[in-house]
């Protein structure tokens, strides 16, 4: 049976999560032109919060095996309402990127252990469901994030919107404090493994073809996710869209990422994880090429739809499946560090295609997006382990 409570506690902050780390994508080209930034280097803007999403994910991970779930999981997000709320504020570029690296820490730091805590909570024949349920509230987050740019950002500005961001964050976090209790699982057998050990554990005989499937996994899902993402308002106004144009789109079509999800989350436990996720990606890089090509508004709007629908539903499965293949000594280790070597990608990937829109076509560019779901369909299909049925160890 679904824990309903404990998946409505946990997916309320998530949901902000998800809002907070997609703040940056609908104010970018108002930030570039105050900012007088080129859009060559406007990526590295977008991408800067994967630097601390990196060190977030790893160290918070880390810390979950040490000090438990819980207390990590609200430090995370403490942190994550404090950078957000001198973002609003912030006199310069340079102040903003240090910032917003401060996001990243309690955004990367975050997502891990929300999963690990609701993982080691859930019986076997609805932890698939459950995972994926919990994912599915990132869906809402870019929905209030869609909703608020849409009524915040042309009215008030986008430090407005940073502004009303940190105060949903601290209003959701502070409770988690007094609402939340430590798994069964970490009481019973968690920090019996030291930190260095805990690491090389990750690639010791048992589990290194775990890690290595989640790792590129990752990888290859931050890449094609946040090129896409964290650009869609500019794809947009390259097809000739205006700005409030392609915010009502963005806002319409973000509601395709719901029923993405739980489609994901009927098939996860029906079909397994394999099959879920290898269709799941390659569908989703077909919609971002139809995306590409797209003439019309029905066209673009249809092909973004699908791609909402597709790519959510594939997170959903990646999120879920991290947190099994690992024992409870070191799964917030394992998860951490899979997590953490995804959010390279997602300074690379923004980045490269800052540089890209500069010498390609939006197609061109757009192949490059497509080309990191299918490697992500080729990792899964080779190197990941069926996990349906199973029990946490």
């Amino acid at each position: 049976m679904v824990h309903f409570r404990l998946l409505l506690l946990t997916g309320i902050p998530y949901a902000i999560v998800a809002m907070t780390l997609l703040l940056i994508s609908l104010p970018l080209p108002l930030l570039s032109s105050e900012f007088e930034i080129p859009e060559i280097y406007a990526g590295f803007l977008g991408g800067s919060v994967f630097i601390g999403m990196f060190l977030g994910a790893t160290f918070f991970g880390v810390l979950a095996d040490r000090i438990g779930r819980k207390r990590s999981l609200v430090l995370a997000l403490i942190l994550l309402g404090l950078s957000t709320l001198i973002c609003s504020v912030t006199p310069s570029w340079e102040t903003f990127i240090l910032m917003r690296v401060l996001t990243g820490l309690g955004i990367g730091g975050s997502i891990p252990v929300f999963f690990v805590y609701l993982a080691e909570f859930t019986g076997l024949e609805d932890r698939g469901k459950t995972l994926v349920l919990l994912d599915s509230f990132w869906a809402y987050g870019w929905i209030i994030a869609s909703f608020l740019g849409f009524m915040v950002i042309p009215a008030y500005g986008w430090r407005s919107y940073f502004l009303v961001s940190s105060v949903i964050i601290f209003l959701t976090a502070i409770p988690l404090h007094f609402l939340l209790r430590e798994t069964p699982l970490y009481r019973k057998r968690g920090r019996r493994v030291k930190i260095i050990e805990s690491i090389k554990l990750l690639w010791s005989k048992t589990l290194r073809r775990a890690t290595a499937s989640t790792w590129i996994m990752w990888f290859s899902m931050v890449f094609g996710y946040y090129s896409f993402f964290l650009w869609i308002i500019g794809y947009m106004r390259r097809m000739g869209f205006n700005l409030p144009e392609a915010y009502a789109l963005n806002l319409l079509t973000s509601f395709a990422q719901i029923p993405g999800y739980f489609s994901a989350a009927y098939l996860i436990d029906k079909v397994g994880r394999k099959p879920t996720l290898v269709s799941y990606a390659l569908l989703t890089a077909l919609s971002v090429f139809g995306f590409s090509s797209a003439t019309s508004p029905i066209g673009v709007t249809t092909w973004l739809s699908l791609v909402c629908f597709f790519c959510l539903g594939a997170w959903g499965v990646v999120m879920c499946y991290t947190s099994e293949p690992y024992p409870t000594s070191v799964r917030g280790t394992g998860y951490g560090f899979a997590s953490g070597f995804g959010r390279i990608a997602g300074i690379i990937g923004p980045t490269i295609i800052g540089f890209l829109l500069q010498s390609l076509e939006l197609s061109g560019t757009l192949s490059v997006v497509s080309f990191a779901f299918i490697i992500l369909a080729v990792d899964m299909a080779i190197l990941g382990l069926e996990t349906k049925g199973k029990e946490l160890e």
